[in-house]
């Protein structure tokens, strides 16, 4: 089986809940395109592990769950898509040529993988062919493998024939380039004699073909401004990738040659290396792309190679930060940062549903890259991804958002008392609750004011709980009273309350 896989960089997507303790995350999410046979059928996992086992199901990208097609169309249990074998007359761009997504769902929440693009090759005729050429001797010559333009994502020339004998690099003066083309350096009168064929392979059914024959015909050398032979007008590369810009032209004298890149000399670059085919770099970097002209030139005349290199990073999404824990009523807010691309289309999805501004969510930015959330609900917790696109490229990233009820609780707390004139008396209150609450105290449903006497201070224990505490010192009559401490967040709040008792002067 022939599948074609496009991968693009992709972090190990993984959701953890403490409170549940549970796990899921896809262990592979970075396949975007299988291209396959229609003879032979392909097979796609979603490969998810989750603690409890997660729940794995495929969709189409519209959203509409996918369902088992007898002998067509089938998710196993694990999780797999298998599209069967078919012919070509029961081909259907619904489940054929379509693009799918597969969720993963346990407790921890749910999760969407990346968008897959799955399109099946049928098996169809087709033929290439290699054209006579003309070369001086001394000079270049250049036969190309001319493909069908329906078939030519497909096919690549996996060798050129001499007559019967297979061309390989020991052969003198014989080049075959990364684009399959067939360089004869230093043309000889011998180089006429022969038939030139090209053979090539479908990367998918396997099937091969042998062109046609075609000849050189040499001449005697003349004075001749350069003639381009082989050129380009587009290239595409990833990041770290080689790259070759094909430049070769015939003409007598010899022609020169010289790069240009938006329109200024080439600067020195080790990675850069002009080569008898063009131009060679390797590890290309972002900062390569550019408008590329390749300057021909001999004392009869010019001629130039004119195009664009453009090299892609793979697309990068980080959302910050990597973990949430609030309360129930609480506001979250999360940043999603891009990389590899600055177009792109940004969507927040929560456990797998895409999440629309509204009364109580914000987006904000120049892409959408904020998102915040007032007045969450206990159901809005669960794993939150953030999906950048752009053409077939994709990326994404998660935070799981655990959300509990954070509304506060007196964990500890004074108790009632009797005190005499002129005593110290400490009063505290150590409560929990996230976010972390404000206590305040009062006196008979008074707010205790500070002063030199009444002191009001806070800290928080190791246990992560906030202690506060009221010092009353050189205590008088009017001290005596109910005494309360106000517990209070954006969750809720509490309060306790004890009564603190003066004894009567005749008691002292």
């Amino acid at each position: 089986m022939w599948i074609l896989a496009i991968i693009f960089f992709q972090c190990i997507l993984n959701v953890f809940s403490e409170d549940l303790r549970s796990s899921l995350y896809f262990v592979n999410a970075s396949v975007q395109e299988v291209v396959f046979a229609s003879t032979t059928g392909t097979s796609v996992p979603c490969p998810a592990v989750g603690v409890p086992p997660a729940s794995l199901r495929w969709y189409l990208a519209t959203g509409e769950e996918i369902y088992d097609v007898p002998g067509i169309r089938h998710v196993h249990p694990n999780g797999t898509l298998q599209i069967f074998h078919f012919n070509p007359s029961s081909f259907s761009n619904l489940i054929h040529d379509n693009t799918y997504y597969c969720t993963a769902e346990n407790p921890s929440g749910k999760i969407r993988s990346q968008d897959v693009h799955i399109k099946a090759v049928l098996r169809e005729p087709y033929t290439v062919r290699v054209e006579d050429q003309k070369a001086m001797r001394g000079n270049v010559a250049v036969f190309k493998c001319i493909i069908p333009a329906s078939v030519e994502a497909y096919i690549t020339v996996v060798s050129w024939e001499k007559d019967t004998v297979s061309i390989n690099v020991q052969t003198p003066r014989f080049l075959i380039t990364s684009t399959g083309a067939l360089y004869i350096l230093d043309v000889q009168n011998e180089d006429g004699l022969y038939n030139y064929r090209c053979m090539t392979r479908h990367r998918y059914t396997g099937e091969t073909r042998q062109s046609n024959s075609a000849r050189l015909f040499v001449s005697d050398p003349t004075n001749s401004a350069p003639t381009i032979l082989d050129g380009f007008e587009r290239r595409e590369v990833m990041t770290s990738h080689r790259v070759e810009l094909p430049c070769k032209a015939s003409g007598h004298p010899a022609p020169k040659y010289r790069w240009l890149k938006d329109n200024r000399p080439l600067e020195p670059d080790t990675r850069f290396r002009q080569s008898v085919t063009g131009l060679l770099i390797e590890r290309a970097q972002s900062s390569d792309t550019g408008n590329y002209v390749c300057e021909v030139w001999n004392s009869y005349g010019n001629a130039e190679v004119v195009g664009r290199l453009q090299v892609k990073e793979p697309l990068k999404a980080v959302v910050s930060p990597k973990k949430v824990k609030g309360s129930v009523g609480s506001q979250v807010s999360l940043s999603c940062s891009v990389s590899g691309s600055e177009e792109y289309e940004l969507s927040w999805y929560r456990n797998g549903e895409i999440i629309y501004p509204g009364n109580s969510v914000r987006m904000t930015g120049n892409n959408r890259e904020n998102l915040v959330m007032a007045g969450m609900a206990k159901s809005d917790g669960g794993a939150y991804q953030c999906f950048a696109r752009n053409g077939k490229m994709s990326t994404q990233d998660f935070v799981q958002v655990i959300l509990e009820d954070g509304t506060p609780k007196i964990i500890s707390s004074f108790s009632e008392k009797v005190f005499g004139t002129n005593e110290f008396v400490s009063l505290f209150c150590t409560v929990k609750g996230t976010p972390e609450p404000r206590v305040t105290w009062t006196l008979d449903d008074e707010p205790v004011i500070r002063d030199s006497r009444h002191r009001i201070g806070h800290y928080t224990n190791q246990e992560g709980h906030v202690v506060s505490h009221l010092n009353i010192s050189q205590t008088t009559g009017p001290d005596g009273g109910v005494y309360r401490c106000i517990c209070n967040n954006s969750a809720g709040a509490v309060s306790y309350q004890a009564r603190i008792n003066g004894l009567p002067a005749y008691d002292q």
